[in-house]
């Protein structure tokens, strides 16, 4: 198992980095939680409850626990990508999970909930699955100069759609069985929605530990209905107070995770029409038709569920600095925020070349020739020169061996002679091998480089953005799933490369 310093992760958020090292001049660090008491409405109690029996889960007895009795509640979440979308997911998941688990390992009882981000309308990210080529057996006729092979599907619905109520389309699950040589499963019969193939593909990992909560669920908008009334009648307070919080950001050299519209005003909420595309928001819209935006769904999530901790990647931690200002505004608890766990996943024989080369943290996202290139003929060199010294160095010593012993017994000048062909010859013939066991080993090298590089940063990509983790579920199963919970790192500073 290898721990690298997230600082080393390609890409990672300035602002997260400088907030996990110990800045809160935006956002509070690990600040106290304790299990607490929730005023809860049981419309939304019970519509959660039929939710996630719809779904195959039986979450009646934690529900009842958390709308009467003191727990501490966990809040993650995540767009409902096809065939469980991106490592990403899976590795909110298992934060979730485990954090759940170490606080009743304590003896908290604990609650952990999964926000399906349903009403987002990106298309396009939840219909594409990138696959590694090596997941995948040789007789599949793919192109193995890539690293992944990429699934997706071509909209046919509004471009401001609500992706959780589309159906999947049937040629990106026939890609998918026909990649895998699948049969079809419950959770991608024919005309299954995004929202419910994600959600009984997600029960089969987890079970009862995790409650699922549909953003679209009018339970749940209608318990919102008072934030949003408050969204629209201080929508002035509100913009003033995202400005000013925009330019501290700007003036501490951050960028706005969500910025103006035309450089003026924040939107905070859209409308649903009819065909569930979202529009611009009017006052007085049915709670059931209004949608939030990526600035306010944590203030819907916070307000309605309550929770005492937000798992959240790198943009979700940094939308919190963004809106944090918000929270007190609106008289809204804000939970501690903690950064998912980072992992990304590899086969043990992959995962061993790290230390078996001696590879550091920038190897595993640089070309491997790039590697090969900058060791081999430093090495070879190095063995000839180290070659060549050594034979100088005794040469010089037989010569003075010679100059004692040769007006002694001129007979020992052939023995001499023959002495020293021979040790010329091993010598040459101990730099030979030398080098070809350098060279070797750097192709041995090189070749377990390119595989972990085509592992862990597939085409140029760090793995846990783009790669499914369908494909190493079904080659590994349960222990996947156990793997990444076991060995999931919550709210620290390093990612792992987990073996599995």
């Amino acid at each position: 198992m290898t721990r690298v310093p997230l600082a080393r992760y390609p890409g990672m958020n300035r602002f997260v980095l400088d907030w996990l090292g110990g800045d809160a001049r935006f956002l509070p660090r690990r600040t106290p939680i304790a299990a607490r008491r929730r005023d809860v409405a049981p419309a939304l109690v019970d519509a959660l409850r039929t939710s996630n029996a719809h779904w195959g889960l039986s979450v009646a007895e934690p529900l009842a626990r958390w709308a009467s009795q003191p727990t501490l509640t966990f809040v993650a979440g995540q767009q409902v990508g096809f065939a469980g979308g991106p490592l990403y997911t899976l590795a909110k998941l298992a934060t979730l999970v485990k954090m759940k688990r170490d606080a009743e390992a304590h003896g908290t009882p604990a609650t952990a909930f999964f926000w399906l981000a349903t009403e987002d309308h990106d298309f396009d990210e939840v219909a594409t699955l990138n696959v590694p080529v090596a997941a995948l057996p040789r007789t599949k006729d793919v192109n193995r100069q890539r690293d992944l092979v990429c699934m997706r599907a071509a909209r046919t619905a509004e471009p401001r759609a609500a992706v959780g109520s589309l159906p999947v389309p049937d040629p990106l699950i026939e890609q998918l069985l026909s990649l895998f040589g699948l049969p079809r499963p419950h959770w991608l019969r024919a005309g299954i929605t995004f929202r419910d193939s994600f959600a009984e593909l997600v029960a089969q990992l987890f079970g009862d530990e995790v409650i699922l909560v549909d953003a679209l669920l009018p339970e749940l908008r209608r318990a919102g209905a008072p934030l949003f009334a408050q969204l629209h009648a201080r929508n002035d307070e509100i913009q003033r107070a995202l400005h000013e919080r925009g330019e501290a950001l700007a003036q501490a050299g951050y960028a706005e995770q969500v910025v103006a519209r035309d450089g003026d005003v924040y939107t905070l909420l859209f409308d649903l029409d009819a065909h569930g595309n979202r529009v611009p928001a009017m006052p007085g819209q049915q709670p059931e038709r209004t949608s939030t935006s990526a600035l306010t769904r944590p203030l819907l999530q916070d307000s309605v569920l309550q929770p005492d901790v937000f798992i959240g990647g790198p943009a979700e931690v940094a939308y919190y600095a963004q809106i944090s200002t918000l929270h007190e505004l609106l008289d809204i608890a804000m939970p501690r925020i903690a950064l998912r766990g980072h992992a990304l996943v590899a086969p043990k024989r992959v995962a061993r070349a790290i230390e078996r080369y001696g590879l550091d943290a920038e190897s595993l996202f640089r070309a491997p020739d790039a590697l090969l290139a900058e060791r081999e003929p430093e090495g070879v060199a190095k063995i000839r020169e180290l070659a060549s010294d050594a034979k100088r160095d005794l040469f010089a010593r037989i010569d003075a061996i010679r100059e004692l012993a040769l007006p002694a017994d001129h007979s020992l000048a052939g023995s001499i002679q023959r002495s020293v062909g021979h040790l010329d010859y091993h010598f040459n013939k101990l730099a030979e091998r030398a080098i070809k066991g350098l060279v070797r080993k750097d192709r041995e090298r090189y070749a377990a480089t390119r595989e972990l590089v085509a592992t862990l940063f597939p085409d140029g990509h760090v793995q846990d953005r783009v790669v499914s983790w369908f494909a190493y579920w079904q080659e590994h199963g349960a222990q996947l799933v156990e793997r990444m919970v076991e060995e999931i790192e919550p709210d620290a500073d390093v990612f792992k490369v987990v073996e599995v």
